[in-house]
């Protein structure tokens, strides 16, 4: 699969500098996250201690090209903490098309603390669509392959790096009005399946759940605020379903 994700990397460069720029957009922010739900870890095991509130700060930008598009983020992770706890994350994902609205789809997404205490980095490849779209709402389904790598082991000492079965996945979203206020409802959610046997024991199950639900509001031509509902179920380290709030102030580039 990394030998895929490398040549699908190629294809998207090359693809960038004979493309066709149809839209983009680029961010800032500050994000406040306010656990709710999902303090039992494996067989039981308390996590409260590290499900503490904290602040992160990110950017995210994302690009339309006749041949697809892409989006990716970084942030860092619990900046009011001390250094040693502090956590770190991107992502990166694209859809090419296949001369019509199927397309492939790939994401790399890696998270790592500087505890050292987790370091896991996981990607996907398959295909998406993106065929149901309009100027007002869009939805973007993904299915695809999953391959993780971890130096960390289950708990019976097995390492969990490997082949990960599956992911289906979507991005959707809506813009609407109420009054004379704009604003714009989205939700990605990923389904994980059939995980390999050690990383089923690290995160408590054969699936596991992963997404938000966030509503965003433009208080100016450059500030916008929003609010997510942030969810998981056998993942995060959660045992079971697990939940947050997530606050945000941003400026739009």
């Amino acid at each position: 699969m990394l030998r895929i994700l490398s040549l699908l990397t190629g294809i998207l460069f090359s693809a960038l500098v004979h493309a066709d720029y149809q839209f983009g957009f680029a961010n800032t922010y500050f994000d406040y996250l306010s656990w709710n739900q999902g303090t039992q870890g494996y067989n039981g095991i308390d996590v409260s201690e590290d499900r503490d509130d904290h602040v992160t700060w990110g950017i995210e930008a994302g690009v339309t090209f006749d041949w697809g598009e892409a989006y990716g983020f970084m942030e860092a992770e619990k900046l009011d903490k001390s250094a040693d706890v502090r956590s770190q994350a991107f992502k990166v994902s694209a859809h090419y098309r296949l001369g019509g609205e199927w397309t492939v789809y790939g994401q790399v997404y890696d998270y790592s603390e500087s505890g050292g205490f987790v370091d896991e980095q996981n990607r996907v490849l398959g295909l998406g669509y993106l065929g149901i779209s309009t100027e007002t709402y869009w939805f973007k389904p993904f299915l695809g392959l999953h391959h993780v790598t971890s130096p960390f082991n289950d708990p019976f000492g097995n390492n969990i790096s490997g082949f990960n079965g599956g992911m289906l996945g979507w991005n959707l979203g809506a813009f609407f009005s109420i009054g004379a206020a704009d604003f714009m409802f989205t939700h990605w959610n990923e389904i994980e399946f059939a995980r390999n046997s050690e990383y089923a024991d690290y995160q408590n199950g054969d699936t596991g759940l992963n997404g938000a639900i966030a509503l965003w509001y433009d208080i100016s031509k450059h500030v916008y605020v929003g609010i997510q509902y942030r969810y998981f179920a056998n993942k995060l380290g959660v045992d079971d379903y697990g939940d947050a709030i997530i606050w945000r102030i941003g400026a739009h580039f």
